[in-house]
């Protein structure tokens, strides 16, 4: 392995990562275009967006950096799938960016080419991130917090350190188990010969200031709200003991698997009887003498140990998609497995090796469109599309007013609406003004709204909307036509109930 070095590398190198990067965010926002009929199949970013839009300092759910951040996107970029799968792209190109900063401490000008080339084949940076949410939201938040602690060490700057704190909280604003990621970095700091020193500066009370300065609006909002977001993280637990094992057990299993990708294209610059170790073991040594290379393996694994012991010590099953953020630094620890003599070979190896994998991605991506369709599993066929603009059109033409606030029988069929719809509705969440604070019964009265119910279970849902709006004015009902060769229904009947607003009111 060559000497690591700070400064800026070969322009060749910085050529090859740019290009990595582009035709990342290209490729993906055009295979999730051609791919998907709907966002997601759980309607989380029409969720994000409609939370978005109410510029609240909490949701019920999650804090809320990820909401704000599709809100100010989508106050630039128009409301579109392709400019939201742009977004998950972009979200995602950022965090390759500073991998590739992180990278230029630790590993050679070769082996940085093959770090970002491993990194755009992993499917948690891939195919689960960009599904962006409150987890794929997290990436480049690690990647920057981490970056700015390395440069705290290296140059013991106030500057860093304030970035440092920024970065950790807003890694946190944007979800709560980021807290993993400021324990594993504060671990590091407490144990580190080199990193010690700088405890008795006046640096880490810096970026404690700072994190907690950004943090303090949402800590008010939770505590005003009861701590109702803790209580959701809290709720996801709750099993027992043995799930909660066996989860481990599958957790640890996923990051393998999902890791094969990577080491796929790692065995391809390997050439017969190399000479060279099947593992590059003297690598990790090497970096194992240097403060950057610990702080790595610190953060190789820490964040995977302590969301294992969190998980048992609440007896919560482990999701996969928790594993996200770790390949932030475990994509290190795979490169680092390759001899650094043979990342030389990355001229070869990589630009084929991605060409053809963004060859069969854009082949397959209409039989996994017409596949999601087929099987029409949870939202991924409904056409909420051309039901928000006819739930507009409908309002439109009862009232002669934009419409304001939309309520569902799903919060999938407002937050829809609100994100589709023209007019930029409010969508109120789940039947509850508790769940959405930024809209009240005056703002009703005087606004109206539309209450969306499928046909099929409209009584029930009436009496919903007619409790949630004070009183039902009037009733449509549309019928939306099925996607051509999409399962479940051929057509979507829903009721749509008013109550109208006060100018319109005889």
């Amino acid at each position: 392995m060559m000497k690591p070095s700070t400064s800026m590398s070969a322009p060749r190198t910085r050529r090859y990562v740019a290009a990595i990067v582009l035709g990342f965010c290209a490729l993906w926002t055009l295979y999730s275009s051609l791919s998907r009929y709907n966002l997601d199949i759980h309607g989380d970013m029409v969720e994000n967006f409609a939370w978005g839009i109410g510029w609240q300092l909490g949701y019920y759910k999650h804090p809320p950096l990820f909401s704000w951040i599709a809100a100010a996107w989508f106050s630039v970029f128009p409301r579109t799938n392709v400019f939201y799968f742009l977004l998950s792209a972009v979200n995602i190109g950022v965090t390759l960016l500073v991998m590739w900063r992180i990278a230029l401490r630790v590993l050679d000008a070769n082996q940085q080419v093959v770090l970002v080339a491993c990194a755009v084949v992993l499917p948690p940076l891939t195919f689960l991130s960009t599904n962006y949410n409150a987890t794929s939201a997290m990436l480049p938040f690690w990647a920057l917090a981490f970056l700015f602690y390395l440069r705290t060490i290296e140059r013991r700057s106030a500057f860093d350190a304030v970035l440092l704190g920024a970065f950790c909280a807003l890694a946190i604003l944007a979800k709560y188990h980021s807290v993993v990621l400021v324990l594993a970095i504060a671990i590091h700091g407490l144990t580190d010969r080199d990193v010690r020193p700088i405890l008795a500066t006046r640096l880490p009370w810096l970026a404690a200031l700072t994190g907690a300065i950004v943090l303090v609006p949402h800590a008010y909002w939770m505590v005003q709200n009861d701590f109702e977001t803790v209580r959701y993280a809290s709720n996801q637990g709750d099993g027992d003991i043995a799930s909660a094992l066996i989860s481990v057990i599958e957790f640890i299993v996923a990051i393998l698997l999902y890791s094969a990708p990577a080491y796929l294209l790692l065995c391809l610059h390997r050439y017969w009887k190399d000479g060279l170790p099947v593992v590059g073991v003297y690598q990790f040594r090497a970096l194992w003498r240097i403060v950057e290379g610990r702080a790595l393996f610190a953060l190789m694994a820490l964040p995977v140990v302590l969301t294992i012991v969190l998980g048992l010590a609440t007896n919560a099953e482990l999701s996969s998609l928790w594993a996200i953020p770790f390949f932030v630094f475990l994509t290190f620890a795979m490169v680092l497995c390759l001899p650094g003599p043979l990342a030389a070979r990355y001229p070869k190896v990589v630009p084929p090796f991605l060409a053809l994998y963004a060859v069969l991605l854009l082949v397959a991506a209409p039989f996994v469109r017409q596949e999601t369709l087929d099987v029409a599993r949870s939202n991924s066929a409904m056409p909420i599309t051309t039901i928000a603009e006819a739930v507009q059109a409908t309002w439109r033409e009862r009232t002669g007013r934009k419409l304001a606030i939309v309520a569902g029988e799903a919060n999938f069929l407002a937050n829809g609406t609100a994100f589709y719809a023209s007019d930029r509705p409010f969508a109120i969440q789940g039947h509850s003004f508790a769940q959405t604070p930024w809209v009240s019964q005056d703002d009703i009265a005087r606004d109206g709204a539309a209450g969306i119910c499928h046909a099929r279970k409209s009584d029930g849902c009436m009496k919903r909307m007619a409790k949630l709006f004070g009183r039902i004015d009037g009733k449509a009902r549309i019928t939306v036509p099925a996607v051509e060769g999409a399962g479940g229904p051929q057509s979507w009947i829903f009721d749509v109930y008013f109550r109208d607003p006060q100018q319109a009111e005889s």
